[in-house]
């Protein structure tokens, strides 16, 4: 069991102490106090935990602080580390928002991060959601479906390959940077969408390729139905050997790990005001893949985290 402290006692605790309590409930963590200079003034006790000054945690012993508050999450984040905690033990206290939350599972992924392979932003989106650091390369950058495939599938020997210019940028005429990497057979490219020039997409690759977690990473991939060679793509991707889900904008298939998500056309045609038509796009949408999927239980590689079928 994970002993925390917790950092704040204003309304985003407020809004978030039932899923704590739940979460010790459940034997998944204990509060040893809360860190809270206002309340400590007039209380020594909140929900039965100790109310303390932050001069005190030196003499706490404890494995992560959460930070409720939003608006002074990152100043409060610094101060924390300037008292000596260490910035992987800082927890941002909306995770405890995420639907279907599990500590256990969420902290499985702070201790040994998981580096997201993605043929699009989507895994950029899901960092964010989860307040997880960047453990991956693939940020920002869109693929040809034939050459993230090949990338997915020989990961390391890419990983280990230098990323070449095949373009470079031109903001004037409305060009991105495109890089390249491998050789013969192996060659492949990807388009650095976010970036102005390659020297800032290739320094950006080369620092988060460095963040890579080789024992735990997990393939996304989203298809389009109308792509002639869907089932080749398919077959190929079913050959990825690490943790893996594929979005697949067509009919049901056999094959694992390939789904479709029945909300998106529930979203499409309720008659109102959509965002998008555009499965990719509603895939890359948190706010809807959250009602269909556990993502942490997906995460962590259980078989039931599907929400809505």
């Amino acid at each position: 069991m994970d002993k925390c402290i917790i950092w704040g006692a204003g309304q985003e605790y407020e809004n978030i102490v039932n899923q704590i309590l739940f979460e010790i409930e459940k034997g998944n963590l204990e509060v040893i106090a809360i860190v809270s200079d206002i309340d400590h003034k007039y209380f020594y006790n909140k929900d039965g935990f100790s109310v303390v000054k932050k001069e005190k945690l030196h003499e706490l012993e404890f494995n992560y602080l959460i930070i409720t508050s939003t608006k002074c999450y990152t100043e409060i984040e610094n101060e924390a580390i300037l008292l000596g905690i260490k910035k992987n033990k800082i927890i941002h206290g909306n995770v405890f928002k995420i639907p279907l939350f599990d500590w256990k599972r969420y902290i499985s992924l702070v201790k040994s991060p998981i580096s997201i392979l993605s043929d699009d932003c989507w895994g950029g989106y899901l960092y964010h959601k989860l307040y997880l650091p960047f453990s991956s390369p693939c940020i920002n950058i869109s693929w040809p479906k034939e050459d993230y495939i090949k990338f997915a599938q020989d990961v390391f020997y890419y990983l280990d390959q230098p990323l070449e210019m095949e373009r470079e940028g031109e903001l004037r005429k409305n060009l991105y940077p495109i890089g390249r990497i491998g050789s013969g057979d192996k060659k492949i490219h990807m388009d650095f969408v976010h970036a102005a020039c390659f020297q800032d997409a290739k320094k950006l690759w080369d620092r988060r390729k460095e963040r890579v977690n080789r024992d735990r990473i997990f393939v996304k991939f989203s298809l389009p139905a109308y792509l002639e060679n869907y089932k080749v793509l398919l077959g190929e991707f079913n050959k990825i050997l690490f943790p893996k889900i594929a979005f697949f904008s067509g009919e049901d298939t056999e094959l694992e790990n390939v789904i479709y998500l029945p909300r998106f056309e529930w979203y499409v045609n309720q008659g109102e005001r959509v965002d998008t038509v555009m499965f990719s796009d509603y895939v890359r949408n948190m706010e809807y893949l959250l009602k269909d999927i556990d993502v942490l239980k997906l995460l962590n590689h259980e078989e039931d985290y599907i929400r809505s079928k």
